[in-house]
């Protein structure tokens, strides 16, 4: 007996949904120069696990920074590229809005928009927006 078609699509479906998220397309962020995702906005596609620069045209004037569900990021802004831990976490539920003043792990307010210099992505199976 051969199965029917609608057997093998839902066989072929299961097994499209069982692969992996880093088999997936790369994840989306977003940069703003203003605060509260206003000014001046771009949405990139950056592939996990690998350390991004900021793009120029927001070097030095980052106002907020957003990342899709299914992923978060490492932002880094002492330092001239990404370090293994990073200076933050943003994750899609509570995302960075504030950047020109966010509040450190020290709870110390800094600028981090002004030197946000790099970030690095990853998969994150648990991060919804």
């Amino acid at each position: 007996m051969q199965p029917s078609i609608p057997t093998t699509l839902i066989a072929f479906i299961g097994l499209a949904t069982a692969l992996p998220l880093d088999a997936r397309a790369p994840g989306d962020v977003t940069f703003c120069t203003g605060e509260n995702y206003t000014g001046e906005c771009t949405t990139l596609s950056v592939p996990f696990y690998e350390c991004q620069k900021v793009p120029a045209e927001f070097a030095g004037n980052v106002g907020s920074f957003k990342v899709d569900a299914g992923a978060y990021c490492r932002i880094t802004y002492t330092a001239d590229t990404c370090t293994p831990h990073g200076d933050a976490f943003i994750w899609p539920d509570t995302n960075a809005p504030t950047l020109h003043h966010y509040v450190d792990v020290q709870g110390n307010v800094v600028d981090a928009g002004a030197s946000l210099t790099s970030f690095l992505c990853q998969v994150c199976t648990a991060c919804e927006a």
